[in-house]
């Protein structure tokens, strides 16, 4: 689970609070990380106009794929905190550089909290 962790703490840091970290240790699926990249390339288009549309086309294609994911409290979570913090981007109360730096710490906390229960 690290490894996927890793990987897609990386794609979360460029693109604004996206990805999880909460899926299988080798990493999403194809169909997944098309789902994904769908995401983004809509988001880069403008198709998506905000953060928040953003957080939720990710999230929707998440749980089209949610059997990659064993925790799906974790993943709920996961979902929730993108979200709040695309929204407090969108409105301009935190930086994207904040909302990045904060979705890894929340991230890491829920991913610990989710460790010492299951």
């Amino acid at each position: 689970m690290r490894i996927a962790i890793l990987a897609l703490l990386g794609f979360v840091a460029g693109c604004s609070t996206t990805h999880t970290a909460t899926g299988p240790a080798t990493g999403p699926s194809s169909g997944l990380q098309q789902a994904y990249q769908a995401c983004q390339t809509s988001y880069d288009n403008h198709t998506l106009k905000t953060r928040a549309e953003r957080a939720r086309c990710i999230n929707a294609a998440e749980n089209q794929f949610a059997s990659e994911f064993p925790d799906r409290e974790l993943l709920r979570r996961q979902q929730g905190l993108r979200l709040s913090l695309a929204m407090q981007v969108d409105q301009g109360k935190i930086s994207q550089a904040t909302a990045d730096a904060a979705y890894k710490r929340e991230l890491t906390r829920l991913q610990a909290a989710s460790a010492a229960h299951g």
